[in-house]
This record gives structure tokens, sequence and C-alpha cells, in this order.
């Protein structure tokens, strides 16, 4: 017979009619599928050595046993040998950092003469029991294991155990009783530590930050792989100066035509302008007169999106700010410009969405079109 024991009193509410769990915005999961190792838990041996086992393929004994992992290739099982009376082996968690929000994992439970697998946590000081299941769960080697989640918000549990439990195995025959266990995945609501700056700037706000696997710049608490607060800049060739109160810029060494544009930003010091005007290479006009003005000062613009070069430091691919990316060209004056020659495959579809497509043509050994309906050839 199959009996499921709950942790709790029952409570219905949207999230369970829904089957999701509240999490918080600073949840961090912690999964485990014992492909290598054992991820952080521990085996808590039972009496004469009885324990969980980390196995791949299918166990020891018939009819019995999952035929092999849900995920990758290895899995927990407890071995229920013959002629053994009830025994109990523990798979203990670490102690969590946070309290623990969810939990969920994948079980196996096929075996006439299946004993208890529960899930227990440490909760004030005792454990408690938060989940079990009793007898045959799975009626083949092959079923698909099940999967649990187990909602946790709102206690204070920072460590769980799987209780592995056989029956009482007197007779010769009861030995089917393989239980196991396969991809557990923990969510707490541990904390972000407040990030430390592996490397900084000067100037206060520009650090660099790294915080559980995403990278800030100035950003000290980055939600994405790679967070920047501020605008990105790049210096300009050369040397500039102004007079105090003064919008005209004269450089030295200076290319401002080929470096600006009117509408661009520059920075001189800690001031900001728009530049209004471009004269020549060496001569530009600010939108305002500059407070104090600056003497053989290096000035920054904005940078490139993307730059990537090869081992001589020519440009391979560049997305400009304007969003125009150059392949082999510093200076991409449309959204694709190319310095060398393009190869065009042979596409075979043509619809609206591909309007406007190229491709060579390996039948009429052509550059053709798609009008959004059918191919047609270029016209020279």
């Amino acid at each position: 017979m199959k009996t499921t024991h709950p942790s709790r009193p029952f409570s219905l509410s949207l999230a369970a009619l829904l089957g999701l769990a509240t999490l918080s915005a600073n949840a961090i999961e912690y999964t485990t599928g014992f492909e290598t190792d054992l991820g952080g838990w521990s085996v808590i041996k039972g009496a004469s050595y009885f324990n969980w086992a980390r196995w791949t393929g299918g166990t020891h004994s018939g009819h019995t046993g999952p035929a092999s992992a849900h995920e990758g290739s290895y899995y927990l099982y407890l071995e229920a040998s013959r002629n053994h009376p009830a025994r109990t082996a523990y798979l203990q968690s670490r102690d969590y950092p946070g309290s623990i929000q969810t939990v969920s994992f994948h079980y196996h439970m096929y075996g006439a003469h299946m004993g208890e697998l529960a899930l227990e946590g440490l909760d004030g000081g005792s454990w408690t029991t938060l989940w079990a299941a009793t007898g045959q769960q799975h009626f083949s080697h092959g079923a698909s294991w099940t999967r649990k989640e187990i909602n946790l918000s709102g206690r204070t549990i920072q460590k769980i155990r799987f209780k592995g439990t056989t029956i009482n195995n007197q007779k010769s025959s009861q030995y089917r009783g393989d239980m196991a266990i396969d991809y557990v995945l923990v969510t707490t609501s541990e904390p972000k530590s407040p990030p430390t700056a592996l490397w900084s700037k000067s100037d206060a706000g520009r650090d660099i930050y790294y915080a559980h696997g995403n990278v800030g710049i100035g950003d000290n608490q980055p939600e994405a792989d790679l967070a920047i607060l501020g605008n990105l800049s790049k210096p300009l060739t050369g040397h500039i100066a102004v007079a105090k109160g003064a919008t005209h810029v004269t450089g030295v060494g200076t290319r401002f035509t080929g470096e600006l544009a009117a509408g661009d930003s520059l920075r001189i010091g800690d001031s900001v302008f728009i530049v209004t005007g471009v004269a020549d290479d060496t001569n530009l006009t600010l939108d305002a007169p500059h407070p104090i003005g600056a003497l053989n000062a290096t000035a920054y613009t904005d940078s490139d999106l993307l730059s990537v070069q090869t081992g001589a430091e020519v440009d391979a691919l560049l997305v400009d700010k304007s969003g125009n990316v150059g392949i082999g060209t510093e200076n991409p004056a449309v959204k694709l410009d190319v310095a060398g020659g393009i190869r065009v495959g042979a596409e075979t579809v043509c619809d609206a969405k591909r309007e406007g497509t190229i491709r060579y043509s390996d039948e009429s050994d052509e550059v053709e079109f798609c009008n959004g309906s059918a191919w047609s050839r270029v016209e020279g």
C-alpha cells in the first residue's frame, strides 16, 4: 500500500493552486546531480555500514531500483538486502547560510518490499519530517522518476537530510526495496553579502565589483553578468587646451575630425560638454563655457560599444556608439560596413519575414534577393 505523509497541515493558497513557490529576489540555488561526488552532502552511515551509495545503471538486485539516473549518469540509492532487520541511513546537507525556501528532488521507489523515504529538516534544534513516502511508488525499472518540490518559505530551516529506511527483511525472498534519489535542488534566501571591489580607480563610484558571479562597473549590486552604471568613454588622441569661460577648444596632436562629430559628448576634467562643431583636427566648439579651463589635458568621448582586434591591433569587429557595425574598418559609415569581400550562402526560404534577404544561387550562379514571396535575380 502506498502512503504519503505531509509535513504540515494542508493550506490552500493561490501559490499552491498554481504550483508556485514564492522566492525572494536574493534566492540562491544549490544543485547536486551526484555526477562526480556527493556535491557537499554527507553520508551518515547506519548499522552494519548500511548507507547511501553512488551508482550508475541498474542496481544489483532484480525487480527493484531504477534502470538509470534521472539526470546524467549517476544517482544515489540504498541497497535493501535480504535476511536483515529494518535499517536506516541518512544523507545530510551542509548548513546553508540562509533559510531554505524550497527543496526539489527526484526519487525512484520500485520494489515489492519497499520501505520509507523521508525528507527531514533541522528546525529549532530538532529534526522534523517535511515529507515521506512509504511503499512501492513505481512499478518497473524504467518507470519515470518522480519529482517532488517542498515549499519551506516562512520557516527557519537551514539544514535538511534524506532518511531511508528498509522494511524488516528477515525472509530470504524480501530484498526488493532499492530506493533512489537524484538531482537535488535547494533554494535559500541567503542574503547577498556586500561585494568587495577586486580593483578600483581612485575616483569614488568607479569601482569594479564582483558579486555572486556577476561583474559590476560602477554598480556594487550587479544583477547581470556584466552591469555598467555610467557612460563608456575613451581618451582622444593628443592633448587639448581651453581657456576659462571659453567654448573654443584647441588641440595638439589631435584628430578631432576622425574621432568626433557634432552632438558627441566630451569630458574635460570633471565637466561634460556637447560638441557643437568640429572645424578641423585641432579646433572644435563646445555648447557651454568651460568653468575653470584646462591646459595640456586629455579629453574623453563616448567609446565604441564593442571592439575586437587582431594580434596586430587591427580592428576585426567594431560596434560604434551609433550602432554601426564595422568588419575590418574602425570607422563604419553605415549599419554594416565591411572592408573586404562578403560570402553569401545559398538560402532556400523566401517569405515576408525574409524580405530583402540576399543569397547566391548555385543553380543560376547569380546573386538573388527575396522580394517577400520569391527569389529574383539582382539586375546589374
